[in-house]
């Protein structure tokens, strides 16, 4: 019970770090493109004249934004999902359901983080137009996203098995 408790705590722990980093990260990225957004709009009607990169900079930083908000959005569990047939099916069959649904779920996010990291990795070579960056940079946020995506899903579900087992044990020592 204890190493079992140490492990949930430790993992629990690395979960709210992946949340809170990501929901920080999300605003971040969301303020810059907002402002960014506001800054390309002053420029073009009240001085007549457009900033070139802006328009790059809100669709790199509104991208991270939705990937970093993706993460924090699975920590709170409001990912769309549809139970309503899972709730008319026998327990057992039901809960195979489940493991193919997270089976899935986590071979999706790691073949879309691997193929994220072989895309970085051919775009080092290439400028984005505006900026004149390494287009590697923007694309940057597919492998991160997905791959914290993975991680906290993982780890979320983790959580909720240990929880399980740990409140099960609870209730047998009463």
């Amino acid at each position: 019970m204890k190493n079992n408790s140490i492990s949930y705590e430790l993992l629990k722990k690395i979960s709210n770090y992946i949340k809170y980093l990501s929901m920080i990260l999300a605003g971040v990225f969301l303020v810059i493109n907002i402002a960014d957004i506001l800054v390309s709009v002053f420029f073009r009607y009240f001085l007549s004249y457009s900033l070139v990169w802006t328009e790059e900079v809100a669709r790199f930083t509104l991208i991270y934004s939705v990937m970093f908000g993706s993460v924090a959005a699975i920590s709170y569990g409001d990912h769309v999902k549809i139970t309503i047939v899972l709730e008319y099916l026998p327990d057992i069959i039901s809960k195979i359901i489940k493991i193919i649904v997270h089976i899935i779920i986590v071979g999706i996010m790691a073949y879309m983080t691997y193929l994220g990291i072989k895309y970085v990795d051919n775009a080092w070579r290439f400028q984005t137009l505006a900026l004149g960056i390494p287009k590697a940079i923007p694309l940057m946020s597919i492998p991160i996203g997905m791959g914290l995506f993975l991680v906290q899903y993982i780890l979320i579900e983790i959580i909720g098995i240990n929880k399980d087992i740990i409140t099960r044990e609870l209730e047998m020592r009463k």
